[in-house]
């Protein structure tokens, strides 16, 4: 295995074959690492941490963590990242938490975080997430599939991003992103779907356009919330992505952001 005789990596790590670990790293007891995964420069990370094969690890980044929660006393909580993931330079993610019930931060496969980017303890990030610089992602947030973040975006914890949805860099939200849409600004604010996005992610277009007819009756409609869903759940029941918006709504806790009272 290359590994760079400045590193420093305990007797309990495991590497696998091909991984690749630069100079002045340090890896610490209890960490994973699967094949073919490279390690910039003087990165640190610390155990428990399971990471899988074939990503990506950029210089001085800091991976597992103890997380930045003052209810943490020391307990074993844990960070998994998955396959074929790219982490830019000083990212950092840290451990889980002891308030949930799984005590675990998780990062997906094939996702594409670039520099200076957060992902605070207990998040859960799903699959090809794509995030530009200095994303900062709280305790306790969910980010879904396919989710694309512009540079310098806040997300507040225990928030969640909805599958596809497309956050304007600069943004700064403390409400539900809703999938499928694009949300910009000050307060996520709802600025139409995310079309490209659905192409992109092999969305056939009548499945769009219905979408499209789903969007007008949830977001421009005036009726209430509750009708709007009811409506959904009968009227669209042939459309996966709006049982998805009924499933996401109902079950949201901090709220979710909606268009501005221009339309």
């Amino acid at each position: 295995m290359p590994i760079h005789p400045t590193a420093i990596i305990d007797s309990s790590a495991k590497l696998d074959e091909g991984v690749t670990v630069g100079p002045y790293c340090v890896i610490g007891a209890d960490v994973v690492v699967g094949k073919d995964t490279t390690i910039g420069s003087h990165t640190v990370i610390d155990g428990p941490t399971t990471i899988g094969a074939g990503n990506k690890i950029g210089h001085h980044c800091s991976l597992g963590g103890a997380p930045q929660d003052l209810s943490y006393k020391g307990e074993p909580t844990k960070l998994v990242i998955g396959n074929e993931n790219f982490l830019g330079d000083y990212v950092q993610v840290s451990r889980g938490s002891t308030k949930t019930e799984h005590q675990t931060t998780t990062i997906g496969n094939k996702n594409f975080l670039m520099a200076y980017c957060h992902v605070g303890h207990d998040c859960i990030v799903g699959d090809n997430v794509i995030a530009a610089n200095a994303l900062q992602l709280a305790g306790h947030v969910t980010v879904e599939d396919r989710v694309v973040f512009g540079g310098l975006v806040a997300i507040h914890q225990f928030v969640r991003v909805g599958k596809l949805a497309m956050i304007s860099g600069g943004s700064v939200t403390a409400m539900d992103i809703p999938p499928f849409t694009k949300v910009f600004g000050y307060g996520c604010p709802v600025h139409g779907l995310n079309a490209i996005g659905l192409e992109r992610a092999g969305v056939e277009r009548a499945a769009i356009k219905r979408l499209r007819e789903a969007y007008k009756l949830l977001f421009r409609s005036g009726t209430t919330l509750e009708k709007a869903l009811a409506t959904l759940e009968t009227e669209f029941a042939d459309s996966a992505e709006a049982q998805h918006w009924v499933h996401f709504f109902r079950t949201s806790k901090r709220g979710i952001v909606r268009e501005r009272a221009s339309h």
